[in-house]
Formats: C-alpha cells, sequence, structure tokens
C-alpha cells in the first residue's frame, strides 16, 4: 500500500495461491489491471488460471477482487454480506473449504470481511484487509477504513491469537510474536 499522507494513491492487495491435495484456491486476485502480471507470475510458478477452482474474495472492494473474471473455471466464495454477484457461494459463517483450510468471517473493515486460516506445518491466516499491513499488527490498530472499529479489533486479536503467519491484505507476510 502507498500511501501520501493520509491519501492512499496505490492499494494492490496480496494474491495467494493455497495448495490442498489438487486443489488450487486463490484468495484474492489484485486490482484491475494486474492480469498480465498474475498470468506471468502463475506461468512461473507452473500453474494457468483455468487451474485453480476456488477463488475466495475476502471482500469486494475492487483492489481485492478486480482480476476475478480471468478464472473462468473457478467457483467463486465470498461473505453474504459482502453482497456477491450471482453465481458466487454466499456464506454466513465460518466454512471448510477442505481439510486444513477454513473462511472465517473477521468483520470490522467491511461487515463481510472474511480471512482464510491455513493450517499446515504451521497456521497461515490469510487476512485481507482485517489486518492489511505489518505496521497495523506492530501498532494493534484497526484498518484505516473500517465499518465497525471494535469488530476490526475484535477480528484482528481473533487471527492473531490463531496464526503463526500472518499474510496481510497490503503487505508482506510476516511472524507473529507471540509474548512471553
Amino acid at each position: 500500500m502507498v500511501r501520501k499522507g493520509d491519501q492512499i494513491v496505490s492499494a494492490a492487495s496480496t494474491i495467494t495461491l493455497v495448495t490442498a491435495g489438487l486443489r488450487k484456491i486463490i484468495v484474492d486476485t489484485g486490482a484491475p489491471g494486474e492480469e498480465d502480471a498474475l498470468r506471468k507470475r502463475f506461468e512461473e510458478m507452473g500453474v494457468t488460471t483455468d487451474s485453480i477452482d476456488t477463488v475466495v474474495s475476502t471482500h469486494l472492494h475492487i483492489d481485492h477482487c478486480g482480476c476475478n473474471d480471468i478464472f473462468e473455471n473457478a467457483t467463486f466464495v465470498a461473505h453474504r454480506l459482502e453482497d456477491p454477484p450471482v453465481g458466487t457461494i454466499r456464506l454466513a459463517g465460518e466454512t471448510t473449504l477442505a481439510t486444513g483450510i477454513v473462511v472465517l468471517p473477521t468483520p470490522g473493515h467491511t461487515a463481510g470481511s472474511v480471512s482464510v486460516l491455513v493450517e499446515a506445518e504451521r497456521r497461515y491466516a490469510i487476512s485481507g484487509d482485517a489486518i492489511p499491513t505489518r505496521s497495523d499488527y506492530e501498532q494493534h490498530v484497526p484498518p484505516f477504513i473500517h465499518s465497525d472499529r471494535a469488530l476490526a479489533v475484535k477480528s484482528m486479536d481473533i487471527l492473531l491469537e490463531w496464526a503463526d503467519v500472518v499474510v496481510p491484505g497490503h503487505d508482506s507476510v510476516f511472524e507473529v510474536v507471540r509474548k512471553k
């Protein structure tokens, strides 16, 4: 995320590929205009956009779902409070996508924000804008833009209590430091 003072001038989101057996799940797809870069990065990993079977939108701000249309074979998943397009699976609560992969409501940034929890060799929280940056984590502040500050802090706390590693909505991956 790039800011000039309090104004956000660039807000491309993180895009995360999660594999579970033969399943390929994308969490958030970035901003419009990033399609070619996204295809190129997938190609470097030996993945094609048509091999993705599920796309989870942490929320429906355009910087998180702007490239959804390049995943022609995917099932789309979002919280019902985001008022997702027709054909999207509309979640209402915690939902298991595959063994060790759970979509968890984390409201606060928006009423329908969700995060994806991945239990592997470590616990990963793909937080979307529940935790947009490492700085938000370090300062323990909710996202700058939020619909409900108290819910945003509660969602952040739930993720930080569970996770070993956080993939924030707009920053590099970081480890959660536990107080002794």
